[in-house]
């Protein structure tokens, strides 16, 4: 019995070893197979990272926006790019596009004067809605301010004068060739760190990490301001490199050198006249010594609609005639270096000839149609910056002002309207009497 269960038992035991190895080389199959799903899979999560985000429970626009770009403010590029409609009810487990992809082609959003494409010796106007593809030469003429806005909602505005080259960076970035001219950035923190933005001239490179910034080349030299992130400068000549913050600017020698500087402060203490050509004449009551300055005025608080465009060596800025209505002024000093410093931001109520002014015998008779929350004051000088005033009266009803027994010579007035509610004081109108 014994010798018959040894031998039944002897093919058992084999077997039994035959299936055990291939269990095992079964198992290490199992188990390579496995590993490489795990690698395939972590690198589509890798790409789908670079690009997407899945969703999971609790998840909204704001929290992705804040995580991906640094601000929950970009929500709504994220709602247009996705097409998603309830930005707080998001589906788990769906792929959300973070739009981190190439920023060409750019989109023409604001002109105000000329601009042109460049094509080899063709030029072609430039228009909005335009797009621009990487590879452009882009020209603009005096007077000009031109805005771009890339695929990933990043913004450039290019001024007067200026000519640039758009160029790629890689797969994904973008890099501007400042061939003269200026280039102010507006760029999402988010959007810079995930692929390269550089400007680019003859002198030195700007390397961008989510900023807002103006770049300029002029005489050979590539100067810089910053106001908002971070910004790496180096000079072609030498590889020396310096990092900069928000209130730095920066000067980029043809040799290679690179001085930093401090921005100069804002200019808060200003004069605005509406002229009677309906210019704007803007006076900086407390001028810097030896500080130029820079006026532009815009129809939206971001000045990427730039209108005006205006620098002067003295403490005066005028505009060219403006259409009576609402605008975005701001004013800003430059250093001796030519940097330019931080800006001061008002909002100004431009206006045409709103006054009717009549003489009648030996009278002046003003009128001027009055709205129910403002007060009025008629004031009158004997210079132009009212620094010798003859009258300053408010009138207590509506209908016309008349004024008599007033010198010969040459007399300045004005009506400043006050707004009660805002406490906003504004001039309505001005003018002078007894023009010789």
């Amino acid at each position: 019995m014994k010798t018959s269960f040894f031998r039944n038992s002897q093919p058992i035991k084999v077997l039994a070893c035959h299936y055990s190895s291939i269990g095992r080389f079964f198992l290490q199959g199992l188990m390579l197979g496995i590993i490489l799903w795990l690698l395939a899979a972590s690198a589509n999560a890798s790409d789908e990272s670079a690009s997407y985000h899945r969703v999971i429970p609790g998840d909204t626009l704001w929290n992705i926006s804040e995580r991906y770009y640094g601000t929950p403010a970009e929500w709504p590029v994220l709602q247009q790019l996705n097409t998603i409609q309830e930005p707080e009810k998001l589906q788990p487990d769906t792929l959300v596009d973070l739009g981190f992809f190439s920023p060409f082609p750019l989109t023409v959003l604001y002109k105000s004067g000329e601009a042109w494409l460049i094509r080899g010796s063709n030029e072609v106007s430039l228009e909005r809605g335009d797009t621009i593809d990487a590879g452009a030469i882009l020209q603009t003429g005096r007077g000009t301010s031109l805005a771009l806005q890339m695929s990933d909602g990043a913004r450039v505005v290019v001024p007067s004068m200026s000519r640039v080259v758009l160029m790629r960076e890689g797969s994904k970035g973008i890099t501007f060739f400042l061939e003269q001219g200026e280039v102010e950035s507006y760029v999402p923190t988010g959007r810079a760190q995930q692929r390269a933005y550089n400007i680019k001239t003859n002198t030195g490179v700007l390397g961008v990490r989510g900023t807002h910034f103006r770049a300029r080349y002029e005489d050979e030299a590539l100067l810089t301001s910053i106001y908002e992130g971070s910004i790496v400068a180096q000079a072609q000549v030498g590889f020396e490199q310096v990092s900069m913050g928000a209130g730095e600017g920066a000067r980029v020698g043809m040799v290679g050198d690179i001085q930093v500087v401090p921005l100069l402060q804002s200019p808060d203490d200003v004069n605005i006249t509406s002229l009677m050509d309906n210019g704007v004449q803007i006076d900086i009551l407390s001028p810097m010594l030896g500080s130029f300055y820079r006026a532009q005025i815009a129809q939206d608080p971001s000045f990427l609609n730039i209108l005006r465009d205006q620098r002067s060596s003295d403490s005066q800025v005028r505009f060219d005639p403006l259409p009576p209505g609402f605008y975005h002024l701001r004013i800003a000093p430059i250093d001796a270096l030519g940097i330019e410093g931080w800006s001061a931001t008002f909002v100004i109520h431009h206006h045409g000839n709103q006054v009717s002014v009549e003489q009648k015998e030996s009278a002046w008779v003003f009128e001027w149609s009055h709205r129910a929350q403002n007060s009025y004051r008629l004031q009158l000088a004997a210079d132009h910056e009212f620094t010798r005033v003859l009258l300053d009266y408010e009138p207590q009803g509506k209908g016309p002002l008349k004024i008599s027994r007033l010198p010969e010579n040459e007399v300045y007035w004005r009506v400043v309207s006050l707004d009660e509610r805002a406490e906003i004081s504004i001039i309505l109108d001005t003018g002078k009497l007894n023009d010789t």
